[in-house]
């Protein structure tokens, strides 16, 4: 079988498209030599940026809150400041005990109600864990009135007034502590209950002697 015009069949395509490329070659050089280069195909547009997206609003500076030594929002606080409400600092029997112990102090001598006894009761121990732990057994406990020297401003002498709460167990607990520190310190402490003569002027005639 003659297969000859089978192979000959690229060979002539091939020429073909030869013979119609050179006349598009032809045709358009004629066409730039009489009408110059085409008009170049405007630019694209340059691509639009996406807007840029809203910055967050500037965080407030956290505040300086007075008894820590971290920074602190002040809407860590804010909601407790909300319940706050004054209230009075001495009950009526307290009045009563303070103006007659202003009385008889002499001169040189303040006194001082709502004393918490951590400011002037330190433990210094050598163990710092066991100071720490010393220092909480006080720091939530006050003492009803201390009389304080006035030049030295330490305290002479505590005053207690033993109201109805103090039968209770947790209380003798606390009085039993409040007790025995002022024995280990050396300072003195009073104790008086209701509807008793509240004299303390017996103690700086004695100081004196």
């Amino acid at each position: 079988m003659d297969i000859s015009h089978l192979l000959l069949t690229p060979v002539r395509l091939a020429v073909e498209i030869g013979v119609v490329g050179a006349a598009i070659a032809v045709v358009v050089g004629a066409w730039r030599r009489r009408h110059g280069h085409p008009p170049a195909l405007p630019p694209f547009p340059p691509a639009q940026q996406p807007a840029p997206a809203p910055r967050p609003a500037p965080v407030p500076a956290p505040v300086a809150d007075a008894g820590f030594d971290v920074p602190v929002s002040m809407t860590d606080y804010d909601w407790a400041v909300r319940l706050y409400q004054p209230t009075a600092l001495l009950s009526g029997w307290e009045r009563r005990v303070l103006s007659t112990l202003v009385a008889q102090v002499p001169r040189g001598y303040y006194v001082c109600p709502q004393v918490r006894l951590a400011d002037f009761i330190v433990p210094r121990g050598p163990d710092r864990d066991a100071n720490r732990h010393a220092f909480f057994k006080i720091a939530s406990k006050s003492i009803d009135f201390v009389v304080t020297h006035v030049q030295s401003g330490t305290v002479v002498l505590g005053i207690e007034l033993d109201d109805g709460t103090h039968a209770h167990p947790e209380r003798q607990y606390r009085d039993g502590l409040v007790d025995a520190a002022f024995a280990h310190i050396g300072i003195p402490l009073l104790r008086f209950s209701p509807g008793g003569r509240v004299d303390i002027s017996g103690y700086f005639r004695a100081a004196a002697v």
